[in-house]
């Protein structure tokens, strides 16, 4: 019986010991974040973080546990399903250990079910790692099952072979008691709430929380739960309350100032920049050089140069900026058909008054489960993957941006005004590959992602060049914005700056005189911003603040897993929303302004929860 307690608390223990083993590689992978910290926050992380790696050993203690109960005349079949268990087990804990190493870096939080989307189009799962070191964290992952596996293994074999005899009577009640025993650790402990992520979240450093949390514990937790609960986590106060509080920022009473030719139909192109981030556009004070065409464009119309993204994804982006609509911190509208056919949308406003309706995109539409939501709003045409030539594709994504520029140019030629056409680009997602000799020099995945920019800035300058000659031009309004920022390149640290982008306004359409327009607002703004313009009813863009309205609440919300940025013209915070605190604070904002965030969070998610 001793050998048998024995072993399960070994077991238990070893899984404990591997679990801050791979904080320690997770640490080591993000050296550079890691360096940023005192070093007793690593050690913080990992005494915090403690106690969500006991709760899942536990559960992986459970089985053992139990199966314990029936070895006491024969134990041979207890090794062998254990040595299976164990190795099924080892794989796929250390295979999310190893692809959150990567994902982080893209992501900026740890892996949970989000993931599970993207499989249902792994090419475009595929390609997204494409900028990766996929043959290094291959060997890594290799060489962590072995490793594990085989401590594991040895633990399993000398143990278990020191068993004796022992009756039923005494080893069933023992080990179902031991096994009902495990739900303590499991939960965390006796007090009130169970193990969740506020428990190992302890800093205003968002990155020693993270450090904190345990891989497999937080994907289990959020497969299981996500998507389910129709209760908002995100309650602080009555919801009444709040959602006079944010009705009240969308109270503007002052006319709209017309920057637009309201003379007849016009005709809108929108440009959707995938990962354009300020950082990396001179004109906005980033990296010089990466996009000279834009920088030079920027000078002929209006460049809105504090404008933030709403969600860190290209399928949340893509709600923002066409229905207004902002994105949820820990899960996307648009996974869910029955909710996005409740939005409103700049392609169905225009679709229902005459204008032709397009959407081009040289990828996978279905990818994220975004061409579900571009047939519900009112497309007449999606020109996607299947539309190009394989000589044309890059080898893992799709069509390059030139490719799609040029059949968008001469669709445009042919289409019949007024028209609302959308086009996405795609090079400037990983893999950036890019069809053309290398500008930024660098094979690390900062200057990779530089020089795809680099190109996707060239090939939209050739379009601009050629659309300009065209007789449509004249009668056309052209937005250029990003889907999303991106972490890289890493000139800043702060939080916002990866929210940051760009937006121009270019056209024929265009009567204000070129100018830079500095004032604070978010890409769910655009939404109601052009319609204003043209005169066309914004009602239902409930989300949505007339940039150009006089009087406007001027502020911007983002969203990130878990977390939320709060910009107001007088400065910005940016709050954890699971252990609730502010990780980051800049300028003179009154203490309540983050009410002001939180009752936006919970209204907005409050919404997302009834759709």
């Amino acid at each position: 019986m001793r050998k048998r307690l024995e072993f399960i608390a070994l077991y238990g223990l070893a899984w404990v010991v591997i679990f801050q083993f791979f904080r320690l590689i997770f640490l080591a992978y993000h050296y550079k974040k890691a360096l940023e910290l005192p070093s007793s926050l690593w050690v913080a992380s990992a005494g915090h973080g403690l106690p969500m790696d006991i709760s899942f050993a536990s559960y992986i203690l459970a089985i053992p546990t139990l199966l314990m109960m029936f070895t006491g005349q024969r134990w041979d079949w207890y090794r062998k399903t254990l040595s299976v268990y164990t190795t099924v087990i080892v794989t796929i804990i250390t295979l999310l250990t190893v692809t959150d190493l990567e994902l982080f870096r893209a992501w900026g939080f740890r892996i949970d079910a989000t993931s599970l989307h993207y499989l249902e189009t792994p090419a475009e799962a595929f390609a997204s790692m494409g900028a990766a070191p996929v043959w290094q964290l291959v060997l890594l992952l290799i060489g962590l099952i072995f490793l594990v596996n085989r401590i594991l293994q040895t633990i399993i074999r000398r143990i278990t072979g020191s068993f004796r005899r022992s009756p039923l009577w005494y080893t069933i009640p023992a080990f179902l008691v031991i096994a009902g025993s495990l739900i303590i650790p499991i939960r965390g402990g006796f007090q009130l709430a169970p193990m969740n992520e506020s428990a190992v979240f302890f800093s205003d450093k968002s990155f020693a929380n993270y450090t904190a949390v345990n891989v497999p514990w937080n994907y289990m937790r959020s497969v299981i739960s996500e998507g389910y609960s129709n209760e908002n986590p995100f309650k602080y106060a009555e919801d009444g309350e709040a959602g006079k509080t944010i009705t009240n920022l969308y109270q503007a009473n002052g006319a709209t100032e017309q920057v637009i030719d309201t003379v007849g139909k016009k005709n809108v192109l929108v440009i959707i920049w995938e990962s354009f981030t300020a950082k990396a556009v001179g004109s906005l004070g980033g990296l010089k050089g990466i996009t000279p065409q834009f920088d030079q464009i920027s000078k002929e119309g209006l460049l809105f140069t504090n404008i933030y993204a709403s969600g860190n994804r290209s399928d949340k982006g893509m709600v923002a900026i066409l229905s207004g609509y902002p994105a949820q911190p820990t899960t996307s509208i648009i996974k869910i058909p029955k909710k996005t056919a409740s939005l409103p949308s700049l392609p169905t406003i225009y679709k229902e008054r005459g204008w032709q309706t397009s959407f081009y995109y040289g990828g996978e539409t279905e990818f994220a489960n975004m061409k579900s939501y571009f047939l519900q709003q009112g497309f007449d045409r999606i020109v996607d993957i299947n539309d190009f030539d394989s000589k044309d594709m890059n080898s893992k994504w799709g069509a390059h941006d030139h490719v799609v520029f040029k059949r968008l140019l001469d669709d445009l030629d042919k289409e019949k005004q007024p028209f609302f056409s959308t086009m996405f680009t795609l090079s400037s997602h990983e893999p950036f590959e890019v069809p053309t000799k290398t500008v930024i020099q660098g094979n690390d995945p900062e200057h990779l992602f530089l020089n795809a920019l680099h190109y996707t800035d060239e090939s939209l300058g050739a379009f601009l060049r050629k659309a300009k000659t065209r007789p449509w031009w004249k009668n056309t309004l052209v937005v250029i914005i990003a889907d999303h920022g991106h972490p890289m390149p890493e000139t800043r640290k702060d939080k916002p700056s990866e929210f940051h982008i760009p937006m121009l306004w270019l056209g024929g359409a265009l009567t204000a005189a070129p100018a830079r327009v500095d004032i604070l607002a978010s890409q769910t703004d655009l939404a109601a911003t052009i319609l204003n313009q043209m005169h066309l009813p914004s009602g239902t863009f409930a989300w949505s603040n007339d940039i150009f309205r006089k009087g406007r609440h001027d502020f911007a919300y983002f969203a990130f897993n878990n977390g939320l940025g709060w910009m107001r013209p007088d400065g910005f915070l940016v709050r954890d929303n699971i252990g609730g605190n502010i990780t980051e604070k800049n300028g003179a904002l009154p203490p309540q302004e983050e009410a002001l965030g939180k009752a936006y969070l919970q209204s907005s998610f409050g919404d997302y929860l009834k759709r």
